[in-house]
């Protein structure tokens, strides 16, 4: 059986080298009524802070996990987000979209799982602004 502790693990991820994500570079899409919104990360948080939409406490037990994120294909991919993850902080609360989808902090809610926390910092936004693309699928 083979077994790698977490410490010979990290420095593993260490030796390889991922490109650094820049927030701009984030989009959120979601699908309803047979329209594609696309929505780009840091125009929802501008938003919230807009909206002045109130900082409250996300148990973490409530948090669908059913789904893959990030598109994930390849060893590679999952070594790539669990150094996100690693390297993420909880200096800013995960954001919800206005049908209790997480549009942002998926790695923050992974850190949060994984370190026994109850609970995660969050931002439910109450309505969605314009999208910054669309487009008919059916």
């Amino acid at each position: 059986m083979f077994s790698v502790t977490l410490g010979v693990f990290k420095r593993i991820i260490g030796m390889i080298k991922f490109e650094t994500v820049e927030l701009s570079d984030h989009t959120f899409t979601k699908t309803v009524h047979g329209t594609k919104y696309v929505y780009e990360v840091s125009v929802l948080i501008q938003y919230a802070k807009e909206q002045k939409y109130k900082v409250f406490d996300l148990p973490l037990a409530g948090i669908n996990l059913s789904d893959l994120m990030w598109g994930i294909v390849s060893m590679r991919d999952i070594a790539y987000h669990l150094d996100r993850i690693n390297k993420t902080d909880f200096k800013h609360p995960i954001l919800i979209d206005d049908r209790g989808v997480i549009c942002d902090g998926w790695h923050r809610v992974m850190k949060a799982i994984m370190l026994g926390h109850n609970s995660i910092k969050a931002i439910r936004l109450l309505d969605m602004p314009l999208a910054s693309n669309t487009e008919d699928i059916e």
